[in-house]
């Protein structure tokens, strides 16, 4: 992410700076952000835990579906589908927590990025007297001078360095 922000930074410049017009990169800030790479390597060691724990209980749910199926002569056809039926129940509600508590953890760590960015995105723009500030992912081109990315970039590291996404 860091290299395509400064691909996107060394953009061709078009027209001298118009004072008071500010662009900044959100999603380029958060990226390159000591708090944006923070919460996504943990959003990966999550998910990668999470996956871990989802196979050990998918694994023992199989493990009764098996015996199950080796029962299914000596079952009633009704009782068999029962069973069938909140095994698999049993595997998507499993499923279904676990994305819960994914996203659950990825939104407190967005809310504090949010917060960090907020709060630095102000700072910038009260000390480089934007009047406007525009995504500038969207622009074409623009004069340097007026990406303040970088600045907010720094002054979100200074406010949150890690996210805790417990």
């Amino acid at each position: 992410m860091a290299a395509a922000i400064g691909a996107a930074a060394s953009a061709q410049t078009f027209g001298p700076p118009i004072s008071g017009l500010c662009l900044l990169s959100r999603s380029g800030a958060i990226a390159a952000s000591r708090a944006g790479q923070s919460m996504q390597a943990q959003l990966r060691q999550m998910q990668g835990a999470l996956s871990g724990q989802l196979a050990q209980q998918r694994a023992a749910i199989d493990a009764q579906r098996r015996r199950l199926q080796s029962q299914q002569g000596s079952t009633a056809p009704i009782e068999y589908q029962r069973r069938q039926a909140a095994l698999d129940q049993q595997a998507q509600v499993l499923e279904q927590q676990q994305n819960a508590r994914f996203i659950a953890a990825q939104a407190r760590g967005q809310q504090q990025i949010d917060g960090a960015l907020n709060q630095a995105l102000a700072s910038v723009v009260t000390r480089q007297a934007c009047s406007v500030v525009l995504e500038r992912d969207g622009a074409y081109g623009w004069n340097n001078a007026m990406d303040i990315t970088g600045a907010v970039t720094r002054e979100m590291d200074g406010i949150l360095g890690t996210v805790s996404l417990q």
